[in-house]
């Protein structure tokens, strides 16, 4: 096809989509045609008029004889518009010597039939849009529990220790900036084990929840409370010094000692350890003095809060604490 400047089509006609317009020579081949024909008809059914024109067929225009305006004919005209489909056009052919021109337009019904198609099609989009708007929400939301799986205890909801890792490390980077107080609270429930003995894991399995519920309600939005161990937790208090460390860990041991949870017959203890980060103090030796307090404490009689000290002989029990603050 000629991509040159047209020599018979005008111009104006080149940018009409409306409308196709297209010449073909004695032998088919196409020589000009307008931006309608070529966005109608896909290159796929090839650009000769024997491959283009279905009804009447290209052979079928050569024996017609054209009148004094060189009409040739006029009236519905089937064209292939590729992958083995054809559409009906209205339009005309016109012949002058060995050149036809055909100027033809989408016919009503196929105007209707291609409205139909494309609100079928944008209704499929539509719907197809949903889907996935659907099926992202639902990713999302499964991304969010698998986040939140990560991140917690699977039992009592509190963050897992790999969560606590995380925040204290975070914390540390913090203190080393801007010296702000940080304190950790590790707390072991007493005799644990005896009440699995006794009642059964199911039975131990909800004192851990329930002690979970209190010290949440227990702590601010700052704070972080996590799962620990089997049955020890740890409370991490941001922004919190000695003696607030202590206050918060009495505040617990009494919230545990008062309430009566059945099936026990006796009050749930534990033994709290309470440790300050120290300079140039790691993650692993914060966690180990906090430990080595909650040991002293349940070496002390258990239900009791130990202040773990730069050192193990620096360790004191609460009761002691205060007797010092009150000198």
């Amino acid at each position: 096809m000629n991509t040159a400047r047209f020599a018979f089509i005008p111009p104006w006609l080149d940018p009409l989509r409306a409308v196709a317009v297209a010449m073909f020579d004695s032998n088919g081949d196409l020589i000009e045609a307008n931006e309608g024909f070529r966005f109608t008809l896909s290159p796929e059914a090839g650009y000769n008029a024997t491959q283009r024109i279905a009804e009447p067929t290209f052979e079928a225009l050569l024996r017609m004889q054209p009148d004094e305006t060189g009409l040739v004919y006029t009236g519905l005209i089937n064209l292939h518009i590729g992958h083995g489909i054809t559409r009906a056009f209205a339009g005309t052919v016109y012949r002058r010597n060995q050149l036809f021109l055909l100027a033809a337009e989408l016919d009503i019904s196929a105007f209707e039939s291609l409205s139909s198609d494309n609100e079928r099609l944008n209704q499929e989009l539509d719907d197809a849009r949903k889907q996935v708007s659907k099926r992202n929400h639902t990713l999302e939301k499964l991304q969010e529990e698998i986040a939140t799986l990560k991140r917690n205890d699977g039992l009592t909801g509190l963050a897992n220790l790999k969560l606590l890792d995380a925040r204290v490390s975070e914390e540390i980077q913090r203190w080393e900036r801007y010296r702000r107080p940080l304190a950790l609270v590790l707390i072991d429930l007493d005799e644990f084990g005896k009440i699995n003995d006794e009642f059964g894991r199911k039975v131990g399995d909800e004192l851990l929840q329930h002690v979970a519920t209190i010290l949440n309600g227990a702590t601010r939005t700052l704070d972080l409370v996590a799962r620990y161990g089997g049955q020890e937790f740890a409370v991490l208090l941001p922004e919190t010094n000695e003696m607030g460390a202590m206050i918060v860990a009495e505040r617990l041991r009494m919230d545990l000692e008062s309430m009566l949870i059945l099936p026990l017959l006796r009050p749930l203890t534990a033994s709290f350890g309470v440790a300050l980060l120290q300079p140039d103090e790691k993650r692993d030796a914060y966690y180990a003095r906090a430990g080595r307090a909650v040991k002293y404490a349940k070496s002390h009689g258990k239900n009791c809060i130990a202040m773990a000290g730069v050192v193990a002989d620096c360790d004191h029990l609460y009761q002691s604490f205060i007797q010092e603050q009150n000198v």
